[in-house]
């Protein structure tokens, strides 16, 4: 059926690409990011998910940036392999070799330590941000994340 005609029922036919709102959260997203509550002094792991929303495969390699809160340090295996700090220690950039097809995702991985300083009871956030090559224009999308320290 073609797009604009109103089948039986009285609602219109349309694609799931008109159906879209304009502006809409599409491409690369950070769909999740979580982390383990930890002590003072311990390691936690924060788990960044970004997934591909579409609607088309994305080619190019995309970057992954973490901004760390106040009070960790990098400690242990990052995944993936090509993370690089900043020279404040603040911020993690991770490329992401390949593209990411429709509808899959990427994960990052990093091992947190919490500072000895950090008083227990204290909420420490972060924000995880993905840059998608094919919309260089768009404001990167964002997730925030906490870790909470007992």
């Amino acid at each position: 059926m073609a797009s604009g005609v109103t089948p039986l029922g009285g609602r219109a036919a349309v694609s799931a690409d008109e159906q879209r709102a304009p502006n809409s959260e599409d491409g690369l997203q950070v769909v999740n990011v979580s982390a383990d509550r930890t002590k003072v002094r311990g390691l936690t792991v924060v788990r960044a998910l970004v997934a591909n929303l579409g609607p088309n495969p994305v080619t190019d390699r995309f970057t992954a940036t973490v901004r760390l809160p106040k009070g960790v340090t990098v400690e242990g295996r990052i995944f993936p392999d090509d993370c690089h700090l900043d020279d404040r220690g603040r911020e993690l950039t991770c490329r992401f070799r390949k593209g990411l097809g429709l509808r899959h995702s990427a994960t990052v991985l990093l091992p947190l330590r919490i500072a000895d300083n950090v008083p227990a009871g204290q909420r420490l956030s972060g924000v995880v941000a993905v840059q998608d090559p094919d919309r260089p224009d768009r404001t990167n999308p964002t997730r925030a994340f906490s870790i909470d320290v007992e």
